[in-house]
């Protein structure tokens, strides 16, 4: 006998009773995590799904031969195969993102208010179609419930300059970011910078609060990353544990990390000499 459960509400903690502040930064193709206490950093991570910009532009493609051609009948099959991708994707990241989360003594789970970020965005036809359709807020809305039922609290911050901000010394410069790289201008840091700019979501909100202080930042852990794939034969499988270190970037006072590769064959849970998961944390996130 099966039967459903459905719950209709959820006691949620409140925000000033955070203990561990959880940075988060969405992109276009990853979710950065940090968690922060006023003691200092306690882990962070970067759960890459590629896959999703990937097929999205796939489909993309697909509907644009068919409306040069004239054959218009499929237009909608495919935007629905899309959406359920889509849509199946992020709630894989979210319930990842989630039980990461829940690792940390009482978390708040802290995002960048981007509900205004399309009326800027002006960067050419191409750029502006794939930041437009960004799911951010879906998967920030996916990540508040799955949350909000484990009774973790959610709130935001202003995005400015976050991305740009060096979370050591403080110095902002858009010249700190190229890509994915972050090397600070003035004290020379150098990290990933998705990873960094999760850090200066949750150093903000920490600002925010009068009676919080901001922990100093002298040396950060090694970035490790997660990526979510699809398998050949189809199903969403559990996250890989990839490099820890993006090339040039410096973690616990080394710089010039090169970049490791690693596998993508099927079913394969690659880890590296010097990972600090255990093999129990990844079989739990699997």
């Amino acid at each position: 006998m099966h039967v459903t459960v459905t719950n209709e509400t959820a006691e949620v903690g409140t925000q000033t009773a955070a203990e561990t502040v959880v940075g988060v930064d969405i992109n276009e193709d990853c979710v950065a995590l940090a968690a922060l206490t006023e003691h200092g950093i306690e882990d962070s991570i970067v759960l890459d799904y590629p896959e999703i910009k990937e097929q999205r532009h796939r489909y993309f493609t697909m509907r644009k031969r068919m409306q040069e051609a004239g054959q218009t009948a499929f237009n909608g099959v495919f935007r629905d195969k899309e959406q359920r991708f889509v849509h199946d994707q992020l709630h894989t990241v979210s319930r990842r993102v989630v039980e990461w989360i829940q690792r940390f003594d009482s978390p708040v789970i802290v995002f960048e208010d981007l509900k205004d970020m399309r009326d800027d965005i002006e960067y050419g036809t191409r750029m502006n179609r794939r930041l437009h359709s960004l799911p951010f807020a879906k998967l920030r809305d996916f990540i508040t419930y799955k949350a909000a039922w484990k009774c973790i609290p959610s709130d935001d911050v202003n995005p400015e300059y976050t991305s740009q901000r060096c979370p050591v010394c403080g110095h902002t410069e858009r010249a700190n970011r190229h890509k994915k790289r972050f090397k600070c201008c003035e004290c020379k840091h150098q990290d990933h910078a998705d990873r960094g700019a999760g850090i200066s979501v949750a150093q903000k909100w920490l600002r925010k609060q009068a009676d919080r202080n901001v922990p100093a930042l002298n040396t950060l852990p090694q970035v490790r990353k997660w990526e979510l794939r699809r398998q050949a034969s189809g199903p969403v499988d559990g996250p890989t544990v990839t490099h820890h270190t993006v090339e040039g970037h410096q973690t616990e006072g080394v710089s010039g990390v090169s970049d490791q590769s690693t596998g993508r064959s099927s079913g394969v849970v690659r880890k590296t000499q010097s990972s600090v998961m255990t093999r129990d944390e990844v079989s739990r996130t699997t």
